[in-house]
């Protein structure tokens, strides 16, 4: 085919379309309205009945044309994690279109809900392996909504998206049964946006006398870890950790990786932040770099840890939390306990090891747990989380990497989505922001600039019960998990019973 053809064809022109309405609609410039019709042309595509050929072509124009348009961010960390990134979702795409486009030829009738059950499992299943990265889902472009993304507390971000494709399937539908389907859309925005609208103003919060501040001092990430910057890092910390403490904070935090040394394994460095709880009498939760020395008789001399932890008034060091799930090539290259050759691939990662656990802290009586970086992304953390009892959620991070581009702004709107499922607080510490600190119904209370020098304080506000989400259908994912396979084997039963019909006529 040339590619004049190529560039005219359904294949070429109706996936990138729909690529660029979701797409579109995740980036900060207020167009999220446009995932009601990002799924429009792909309908359009599969009615079309494409081959195999057809369909892996579109998908890796899909997959593409989102990652250009959505993901270009990760070149500013990582060129070869971006077409790496292109790469992975060209072949996820191409599973994902090719059982919706067997589904769609087999059994039309099964099409939508066929539709529907694939992809949020390929949403959900984005959260587990050593390649998780869980920042497709399409919920996520709601996040100037705030009365559309109250229905999270019920069945998740996943319920989120499941609404989204009904919607475009009714709009898609106008055309064979207006009527019909006109009423079936208004009801459902109706419902949504209702409970969604009363779910916001009558959730009953409770406002406690305990401050917390957010610290960010905004240090270049190319200042960040050169020795002879250091004392000027040091000395910010200080000056906005003291400023924070005269407005009443009892806890005090700072980002991910906040001080670019040791600070348990130096006793300089260690005196020198007990020395701050002291004085001010108050507590301060940072992350930091942390290692474990492995001993003689290992390959290894230290395992590497990315690590946060709480230091008291009195001089308390609490067992430090280490980050439970890192960024794929970022943080640790895929697969090194199967391939220990690629320890040998330098990328600019730092290969940290896994934290195993999660920890859990207090200030005055209201208990918190961490979360360090792209772990907001996990929706299973932060139910976890809610279910343990915590009272507010503190996620740290550095976004330095990412300058002004919309993976900034991406990974900061993720907090309003863990907010409304767990119908928690959350404290965002971020190096160069968006600092924010979130109210459980997901409004940002305070918000930072990007790159400015600011302290954040708000007092704890409690939601005294779990969410239904948190309490009962945290397992609501797997719903569409489960009947994917049961669509995908009736459909093959139907196949082979219409195969065998033809056989037998034969």
């Amino acid at each position: 085919m040339k590619l004049n053809d190529f560039m005219r064809s359904s294949v070429f022109y109706k996936s990138a379309l729909a690529a660029l309405l979701l797409a579109l609609s995740r980036l900060p410039i207020h167009l999220g309205f446009l995932v009601f019709f990002g799924m429009i042309p792909l309908f359009s595509f599969f009615d079309e009945k494409p081959s195999i050929k057809q369909i892996v072509r579109a998908a890796i124009v899909f997959g593409v044309v989102y990652g250009l348009v959505c993901l270009h961010w990760i070149s500013l960390v990582t060129w070869p994690g971006f077409f790496g990134t292109l790469i992975l979702f060209g072949l996820y795409f191409s599973i994902l279109f090719n059982l919706i486009g067997t589904i769609w030829k087999l059994n039309p009738k099964l099409k939508y809900p066929a539709f529907i059950c694939f992809w949020l499992s390929f949403e959900y299943l984005q959260n587990f392996g050593e390649f998780s990265f869980p920042w497709f889902n399409v919920g996520y472009s709601l996040g100037d909504y705030l009365p559309f993304i109250q229905p999270a507390d019920i069945g998740g971000i996943y319920l989120l998206s499941a609404l989204i494709i009904l919607v475009n399937i009714f709009i898609y539908e106008l055309r064979n049964n207006y009527k019909r389907n006109l009423i079936a859309l208004i009801t459902v925005i109706i419902i949504w946006a209702g409970y969604g609208f009363i779910r916001f103003h009558t959730i009953k919060l409770v406002k406690t006398n305990t401050k917390v501040s957010i610290v960010q001092v905004s240090i270049p990430q190319d200042k960040k870890w050169e020795q002879a910057y250091l004392d000027t890092t040091l000395k910010y910390y200080e000056d906005y950790t003291a400023l924070a403490a005269e407005q009443g904070s009892a806890l005090i935090i700072w980002p991910e990786s906040a001080t670019p040394m040791y600070l348990l394994r130096q006793p300089k460095n260690k005196r020198w932040i007990l020395d701050q709880t002291k004085t001010l009498e108050k507590d301060i939760f940072t992350g930091f770099p942390h290692y474990k020395y492995l001993g003689p008789g290992n390959s290894r001399k230290y395992e590497f840890y990315n690590a946060a932890t709480r230091f008291d008034r009195n001089g308390k060091i609490y067992p430090p939390y280490y980050k439970n799930v890192l960024v794929p090539f970022g943080e640790r290259i895929p697969l090194l306990n199967v391939f220990p050759f690629l320890w040998n691939i330098h990328l600019g990662q730092a290969n940290w090891e896994y934290g195993e656990k999660q920890e859990f802290y207090d200030i005055e009586g209201n208990t918190y747990s961490p979360l360090i970086c792209f772990e907001i992304a996990f929706e299973f953390l932060t139910t976890r989380m809610a279910r343990e009892g915590v009272d507010f959620i503190v996620n740290i991070t550095n976004d330095a990497w990412f300058k002004r581009s919309a993976g900034t702004y991406q990974h900061a709107i993720m907090t309003k989505f863990r907010a409304v499922e767990t119908r928690k607080m959350i404290y965002r510490a971020a190096n160069t922001g968006y600092s924010l600190i979130v109210s459980p119904t997901g409004e940002f209370l305070k918000k930072s600039k990007l790159f400015e020098k600011t302290i954040l304080t708000a007092e704890i506000i409690k939601c005294n019960s779990n969410s239904f989400f948190t309490k009962y259908l945290f397992w609501f994912p797997v719903v569409f998990v489960v009947g994917a396979g049961l669509i995908l084997i009736v459909c093959l039963l139907f196949r082979r019973r219409l195969t065998q019909k033809r056989y037998e006529k034969v």
